[in-house]
């Protein structure tokens, strides 16, 4: 009888508790911030954009946050200050961050055909490089600090960054993509690094899957006709991407569910011991 009680028990607080945490956490909204990429600049139907798709696919409420030419200083005043923006932000179950790729994109407009020349030949050492990245680390750092006091249990998706020059012909843009070639992999550690401080947040590697995408077969279809944001079919991709990493961080958060009933189960037969 007492066999039968403990099983009994261990079932309804299993049941009860997962019940619970999961009735705490689910909020059925996706927030998106960020950059153009995020925004979906140049694609004509609002559906094609990857947070659209997503949100479509998953059954989520979508705000999205993101505004064109955003650098990661621009989204951090954003979550500073932004009160719809933080708003959407404490509302989120799940949040994609798209940020990086203007800080790449100053440097068109920043330096001349010979200053590039100069840093390339300088290679990390430049100053420049040294200074870019530090300001990136920084940004996102903050900005994920930032996130985390508005909303401490979403799930957040941060996304890499792609070379923005890449398939461009032109003499002065080929050197633009030599020279985020030269920094490219520190860049994209920056981004993993600040995922490893947090169980909650994941890395969606668009960076490695456009790249891989690109080398594979030869041609930039992920890209529109200005080579920098992501197509049609290169948005289809990133939800792709998205969605498997947002299935990732959310089956960890089930493994601690599983784990929380387990000692339940541990701690009901014992009161009938």
């Amino acid at each position: 009888m007492k066999k039968i009680i403990c099983v009994f028990i261990s079932v309804l607080m299993v049941v009860t508790s997962t019940i619970t945490m999961f009735a705490e956490t689910k909020k059925d909204y996706l927030a998106v911030i960020g950059d153009s990429i995020a925004y979906g600049l140049g694609i004509e139907n609002k559906d094609d954009i990857y947070g659209n798709i997503v949100a479509n696919e998953r059954d989520y409420t979508l705000t999205n946050d993101a505004v064109n030419g955003y650098t990661t200083t621009d989204v951090l005043n954003l979550v500073e200050k932004n009160d719809k923006a933080k708003n959407h932000l404490k509302q989120a179950e799940t949040i994609v961050i798209s940020v990086g790729g203007n800080d790449f994109l100053q440097l068109r407009n920043n330096l001349d055909f010979t200053e590039i020349l100069e840093v390339i030949e300088k290679g990390k050492d430049s100053k420049m490089i040294k200074n870019m990245l530090k300001t990136v680390k920084q940004n996102l750092r903050s900005i994920h600090e930032n996130i985390r006091e508005l909303n401490p249990k979403a799930k957040i998706v941060l996304q890499t960054v792609y070379n923005p020059f890449l398939g461009q012909s032109d003499k002065f843009t080929e050197l633009l993509c030599q020279l985020v070639e030269m920094f490219r992999e520190d860049y994209t550690q920056i981004y993993f690094d600040e995922a490893k401080t947090d169980s909650n947040m994941v890395i969606a590697d668009v960076e490695k899957t456009f790249r891989t995408y690109s080398n594979s077969t030869g041609n930039t279809s992920l890209v529109q006709n200005d080579y920098i944001h992501p197509s049609v079919k290169g948005h289809r991709i990133i939800a792709d991407l998205v969605e498997e990493t947002m299935d990732d961080v959310h089956k960890a958060s089930w493994s601690s569910v599983q784990k929380s009933a387990n000692a339940l189960v541990r701690l009901g037969c014992r009161m009938f011991e």
